[in-house]
């Protein structure tokens, strides 16, 4: 799980800085992070114009510099992933209600806890994309069974990043999906 973070971290540093800035910040970010979850499967469907676009395969938590991040890598495009972060540590609990809000990460302060970012991205030297969260769009519902943390989700609303998405690809989509994963 770690490696996936990993990837989406340097793919993502790589396309925006120096190489030595790169090395760096990564350093920074694999001493910050403990793996938190072990692994469970997913699977996602993106939606968008007349593509479908699809996640399947491990599912995983990390823990990075005080936040909780829930992955799922594609098992044949391991460059393509899904991620809910959450603005704490902790795992998702039974009868909280998270709200789905808009990936913005020029604000400053605490933000609630309830309040979890999504995102959809393939970074690879082929293909780059990347679909992150709208306000309130969508319902996602995290059920607790023991050890096991099972989250599903229907047509939360997904915006696209003006740098990345071209063509079809650059418009609104939806993704729906199911998964799970292992507190320890």
């Amino acid at each position: 799980m770690k490696k996936l973070f990993f990837l989406l971290v340097a793919a993502t540093f790589a396309m925006a800085c120096k190489e030595d800035a790169m090395n760096h910040e990564v350093d920074q970010i694999a001493e910050s992070t403990t793996e938190t979850a072990h692994s469970g499967h997913g699977k996602i469907e993106l939606s968008c114009g007349s593509q479908l676009l699809s996640v399947e395969g491990e599912c995983g938590g990390v823990n990075t510099m005080g936040e909780l991040i829930i992955a799922v890598k594609d098992k044949i495009v391991p460059s393509r992933v899904f991620t809910i972060s959450f603005n704490t540590d902790q795992f998702p609990k039974d009868g909280i209600q998270y709200t789905v809000k808009k990936s913005d990460y020029t604000t400053e302060g605490k933000k609630p806890i309830t309040d979890v970012y999504i995102g959809f991205s393939e970074v690879s030297m082929n293909n780059q994309m990347d679909w992150s969260s709208d306000d309130h769009s969508g319902k996602i519902k995290f059920e607790c069974i023991g050890n096991e943390i099972r989250c599903t989700f229907k047509n939360i609303k997904l915006q696209p990043s003006e740098v990345y998405n071209k063509g079809d690809l650059n418009q609104p989509a939806t993704v729906s999906g199911t998964f799970n994963l292992y507190k320890n």
